[in-house]
C-alpha cells in the first residue's frame, strides 16, 4: 500500500516529538507553583532541533500498489501563483547565537552594543600567579553549561545530567548545588530584555561571559546564591551588558530549603567575584546597586568594567574575612557614574587595594541624614570601612554633591605610587548646627601615608570644612607629589604633620595652607605651604614648641604666621614680614655671594604678608639678603612657585639679615591688615 505524503511527514515527525518530551529541562509556566516542581532525574540538555533545519528523509522502497487504491496524481503548479520571496532581515534584530551541541564550546556573540568610553590597556600584564583562589587557570571546570538567550526565550546544554536547570521564558536557574556537582563552567551569549540567569553551587565555578546583554524585569540580571567564589571570565573583545529593575519580583525558581535569600543589584554575588578576561562589563543597577558581593571583589588587568547607572553604589563589597580581602584591582579599568544621595563609586566594609589600572569615578549625589546610623553620610568616589591603600594606576576621581568627597576611609590611607586625582565641587551639607558633612578632597580617621607616586587635590566648593586632604590622625610624606588646592585648609591633621621626604604643596584660597592641630616636624623634602588674607598662614602651627625644623626645604606664604619653629630645630629658618606682594611676581633669598638659594613666585596677592623660609643653606654668622622683581635664569630645577638655584639679576634690594639663632623674624609676622613694616620689606 502507498503511503501518503501527509500520512508518511506524520510517521516522520514522531521521534522527533518524542524527544521534545523527553528533554531533561523544566520549563515553567506563569502558573506553575516553583516549590511543587519535581526535579528530573537527567538533564542532559539535549536542545531541540531547529525547525528551519529538517533533516533529509530517505526514499521509501518500493511499495506495491493497492488495486483499490487510486494513484493520487501530482498536483500541478498554479502558473498564476507567484514565487513568494525570501522575507529580508530585520537590520535591527541581533543575529540569534548558534545554539551549541552538548560540551561544545560555542562561537562568542559580537551582536552586544559595545561600549565607547575607557577600556583597560593593560591586558598584557596580566600573569597567572600562584594562588588558585584568585586565578581560574589553577582550577579544573570540566562540566561545561551553555546558556543563550534569544529575545523572550532561553536554552541551556549541559554536559552533566546532574546539574539542574529551569526556564521561565528567558529566566533560568542553575541547580549544582542538590547533586553537589563541582568543577563547573557556564557560558552565558546571546540578548533578552527579561532575562535572568540564577546559580546555586555549593562548589566555586566559573563563569564565562561570551557577550551578552541581559535585562531582568523581575530582579538581579545574575544572582548567585553560592557562598563559594565565582571566576567571571570576559571574552576577549566582547562587550556583555547586565541591568536589573527598579521593583523586583519572586525569582522563578528558589532551591527547597533556601530561605531569606538576598537581591541587592543587578549583579549579586554571594560569595567572591574574580574578575579576568579582555572583554568590556557595562551594568546598570536601577534596584540599589550595580554589582554586589558579600565577599571579596578581586579585578585582574585586562578587565574593564562600567557602571552607568546606580541607585545607590556602584560596586558595593562586603568582604571576605577568610581570606582578608575586600576590593583589590590588580589592573584593568573601572569607570562609573553615579548620581545617586550618597552614592559611593566603591563602597567596601574591609579595605580597597589598588595596584594597577584606571579607576574614573564620578559622584554627584548630595549627603544626607541617614536615621539608622544616626548621623550624616555622604557621596564618595571610594569609601572603606577599614584602610585603602594605592600602590600604583590612574585614578580620576570626582564627587560633585554636597558633603561629596574622592577618597574616604575609617581607617588609615597609604599612597605608594600611581597617579590619583581627586577633585570636589559641593558645598556643604547642613542637617543641624551639629550635624553637617563637609566636602573633602582625602579624608581619613586614621592616619595618611604618602610614600610615592603623584597626587593632585582640588576642592573648590566655597564653604567651611572644604579641605584638600584631612587625617583626624596624623599625615606622613616619605615621599612622591602632592598638590592639595582648596577653599579651607589644603592640608589638615588633628594630632601629627611629618615632612620626611618628597614635595608637598598646600593651597587655601581661605584658609591655612598646611594646618596642624598638634605637631609639624620637617626632616626632609619640600613644602610649600600657601593660605590666604589675614589671619590665615601658610603654614600653622598652634604652639611653636610643636613646630620642628631638622632638614629640608619648606616655604610657607600667607598673611601670617601663627608660630615659627621650636628652637629645638636643628635647622635655621627666616620669617619676613610686612611684604607687600603681586601675583606672579618673583622673591629671592641671596646668599652673601648673590647666588640664589631659594626663589619663589607669588602664587597670589597678598598687601601684608609673611614669607617664612627654611633650608640648609641657611646657617648661623653668614650674610643674606632678599631680593624682589628680579630675573632668574638657569635654574636647576623648579616645582609650583618654588625654583632652585640659578642665575638672579636686576632685583631689587629688600633686606639684609645675618642668623644668629635658629629663628630670624625680620618685621611683623604675626599678620593683620597693614600688619607689619618694622625693618620688613616694600612693595615691588
Amino acid at each position: 500500500m502507498k503511503l501518503s505524503t501527509t500520512l508518511k511527514t506524520w510517521l516522520m515527525l514522531i521521534p522527533f516529538a518524542v524527544a521534545v518530551a523527553c528533554a531533561p529541562e523544566v520549563e515553567l509556566t506563569p502558573n506553575d507553583d516553583v516549590d511543587d516542581v519535581v526535579l528530573p532525574d537527567d538533564n542532559s540538555g539535549n536542545q531541540t532541533p531547529d525547525e528551519t533545519e529538517t533533516p533529509d528523509t530517505p526514499e521509501d522502497p518500493d511499495t506495491p500498489e493497492d488495486p483499490d487504491t487510486p494513484e493520487v496524481p501530482d498536483t500541478p503548479e498554479d502558473p498564476d501563483t507567484p514565487e513568494v520571496p525570501d522575507t529580508p532581515e530585520d537590520p535591527d534584530t541581533p543575529e540569534v547565537p548558534k545554539e551549541p551541541e552538548a560540551g561544545e564550546r560555542p562561537e562568542p556573540y559580537y551582536g552586544v552594543e559595545a561600549w565607547g568610553g575607557t577600556k583597560a590597556m593593560d591586558g598584557a600584564d596580566d600573569s597567572v600567579g600562584t594562588n588558585a583562589d584568585f586565578y581560574h587557570e589553577l582550577n579544573s571546570f570540566p562540566n561545561l553549561v551553555v546558556v543563550t538567550y534569544s529575545g523572550t526565550t532561553a536554552t541551556v546544554v549541559s554536559t552533566n545530567s546532574q546539574i539542574k536547570s529551569y526556564i521561565y521564558g528567558a529566566h533560568v536557574a542553575l541547580d549544582m548545588a542538590t547533586n553537589g556537582v563541582s568543577g563547573v563552567e557556564v557560558i552565558l551569549l546571546g540578548e533578552s530584555s527579561d532575562g535572568s540567569l540564577k546559580l546555586y553551587s555549593d562548589n566555586k565555578f566559573k563563569l564565562s561571559l561570551y557577550g551578552v546583554d541581559l535585562t531582568s524585569q523581575r530582579g538581579p540580571a545574575i544572582n548567585s546564591q553560592s557562598k563559594k567564589r565565582i571566576y567571571v571570565d570576559l571574552y576577549s573583545g566582547t562587550t556583555n551588558r547586565l541591568a536589573d529593575c527598579a521593583e523586583y519580583q519572586d525569582d522563578i525558581y528558589t532551591m527547597p530549603g533556601a530561605v531569606n535569600e538576598d537581591r541587592k543589584g543587578a549583579f549579586f554575588a554571594e560569595g567572591n567575584i574574580i574578575l579576568s578576561g579582555d572583554g568590556v562589563l557595562v551594568v546598570a543597577g536601577k534596584q540599589k546597586h550595580a554589582i554586589v558581593t558579600d565577599g571579596c571583589f578581586y579585578q585582574r588587568p585586562g578587565v574593564t568594567v562600567a557602571v552607568t547607572e546606580a541607585a545607590k553604589n556602584a560596586i558595593h563589597v562586603k568582604g571576605d574575612s577568610d581570606d582578608g580581602t575586600g576590593v583589590h584591582i590588580a589592573g584593568g579599568a573601572i569607570v562609573a557614574t553615579v548620581a545617586s544621595t550618597a552614592g559611593k563609586g566603591i563602597k567596601c566594609d574591609m579595605d580597597v587595594v589598588v595596584d594597577g589600572g584606571t579607576v574614573e569615578i564620578t559622584t554627584s549625589g548630595d549627603a544626607y541624614y541617614d536615621t539608622t546610623e544616626a548621623d550624616t553620610s555622604s557621596a564618595a568616589a571610594i569609601k572603606s570601612d577599614y584602610d585603602i591603600t594605592i600602590n600604583g594606576g590612574n585614578l580620576t576621581l570626582t564627587s560633585s554633591g554636597k558633603g561629596g568627597k574622592g577618597l574616604n576611609a575609617d581607617g588609615s590611607i597609604v599612597i605608594n605610587g600611581g597617579s590619583t586625582t581627586v577633585a570636589t565641587s559641593g558645598a556643604r551639607y547642613t542637617y543641624s548646627s551639629s550635624l553637617t558633612s563637609s566636602p573633602k578632597g582625602i579624608k581619613a580617621d586614621g592616619d595618611i601615608v604618602i610614600s610615592g607616586g603623584l597626587t593632585r587635590v582640588n576642592v573648590t566648593g566655597k564653604s567651611e570644612g572644604s579641605e584638600g586632604m584631612e587625617s583626624k590622625a596624623s599625615i606622613t610624606i616619605n615621599g612622591g607629589e602632592v598638590i592639595c588646592e582648596a577653599y579651607d585648609d589644603g592640608v589638615n591633621a588633628a594630632k601629627a604633620i611629618t615632612m620626611n621626604d618628597g614635595r608637598l604643596y598646600a593651597y587655601a584660597s581661605n584658609n591655612d595652607g598646611i594646618d596642624s592641630n598638634g605637631t609639624m616636624t620637617i626632616n626632609g623634602g619640600l613644602v610649600i605651604g600657601v593660605g590666604g588674607n589675614a589671619p590665615e598662614a601658610g603654614i600653622d602651627i598652634d604652639n611653636s614648641n610643636n613646630f620642628k625644623v631638622y632638614g629640608g626645604v619648606a616655604i610657607g606664604y600667607g598673611a601670617s604666621l601663627q608660630s615659627t619653629p621650636s628652637t629645638s630645630s636643628t635647622q635655621c629658618s627666616v620669617a619676613y614680614g610686612g611684604v607687600s606682594c603681586t601675583q606672579g611676581k618673583m622673591i629671592a633669598l641671596l646668599d652673601a655671594s648673590a647666588q640664589p638659594i631659594v626663589t619663589f613666585e607669588f602664587p597670589r596677592t597678598i598687601s601684608s604678608a609673611t614669607l617664612f623660609i627654611t633650608s640648609p643653606e641657611i646657617v648661623k654668622g653668614s650674610t643674606y639678603s632678599f631680593s624682589g622683581s628680579g630675573t632668574l635664569t638657569n635654574y636647576t630645577d623648579t616645582w609650583q612657585g618654588w625654583y632652585q638655584s640659578g642665575t638672579w639679576s636686576s632685583g631689587s634690594s629688600l633686606t639684609t639679615f645675618t642668623p644668629s639663632s635658629v629663628v630670624t623674624t625680620i618685621g611683623s609676622v604675626g599678620g593683620g591688615p597693614g600688619g607689619g613694616g618694622g625693618g620688613g620689606g616694600r612693595p615691588w
